[in-house]
């Protein structure tokens, strides 16, 4: 079995625990770890203000970190950036984030064009960070910008909920998730699925451990880390299609001339 191992939800204003939680992964046994980085969290100023994170995400990546664009305020815009939004989300969009989670599905049930309008913005804020980028996942794997948005900005790698694809030529794997719920609150993290998701996991291809800021606070989210390293092999995304040069980091905006143009004052 191999394994992929991403943080979600990284941003300015929590990147020191990331730091520690990817220390305590280290001392785990993890070799490959992806970061998945928010440019502008909740409405909060975009990521390229803050040279301290921008320079540890460098860091991060020239010792073999991949990085992802994961969204741009994993945040409904509706609360993020109301002013701006002049669309209408669909009814099962609305329902998914009254119902599921917590407002954060930022693309479920957008229109098109505003959905690449965001996907625009956090590229552009990418850029200006310098950044590399491996590929885009969308916040809670609801929704999305269009395949064909994703694949004309230049961006390699797109993960959903259960798949990993390769957008150059439409390849993909199938990557179920590891996960876990924090909104039990004082019950801590508990993994989704339980004890028989892990144990139909690992019995698996290749699987996915998807770690949120504040799962690592429970005892049993390490018990379930140290179970996945024990049963099979630590990987990286770029490595899941096997060698092939097109799965590695795509420069933010190829292929894409309007990025900028995109963005609204």
């Amino acid at each position: 079995m191999r394994f992929l191992l991403s943080i979600h939800d990284v941003w300015p204003g929590n990147f020191p625990l990331v730091a520690g939680y990817l220390a305590r992964l280290r001392s785990l046994g993890a070799q490959r770890i992806a970061l998945l980085v928010v440019p502008a969290f909740h409405g909060q100023p975009p990521m390229d203000g803050s040279q301290e994170f921008t320079a540890w995400l460098k860091e991060e990546s020239a010792s073999g970190t991949e990085l992802f664009l994961h969204g741009y305020h994993h945040w409904m815009i509706e609360l993020a950036e109301s002013a701006a939004y002049r669309g209408r989300r669909s009814p099962y969009g609305r329902w998914v984030n009254r119902n599921l989670v917590a407002q954060e599905a930022e693309f479920s049930g957008l229109p098109s064009v505003e959905a690449e309008r965001l996907l625009d913005l956090g590229l552009a804020s990418w850029a200006r960070a310098g950044l590399p980028l491996a590929g885009f996942v969308a916040p809670t794997w609801h929704g999305s910008p269009p395949r064909a948005a994703l694949r004309g900005r230049g961006l390699g790698l797109w993960e959903t909920r259960f798949r990993v694809h390769r957008l150059a030529d439409g390849k993909s794997r199938f990557v179920p998730p590891l996960a876990w719920d924090l909104s039990k609150g004082n019950r801590g993290p508990e993994l989704f699925g339980g004890g028989a998701w892990l144990r139909a996991l690992i019995r698996l291809p290749t699987l996915k451990v998807a770690i949120h800021p504040g799962d690592l606070e429970g005892r049993g989210t390490v018990k379930v880390i140290e179970t996945v390293f024990a049963s099979g092999t630590n990987i990286s995304y770029g490595g899941l299609f096997g060698s092939d040069p097109s799965g590695a980091p795509a420069t933010p905006g190829q292929g894409n001339r309007n990025v900028t143009s995109a963005i609204r004052p």
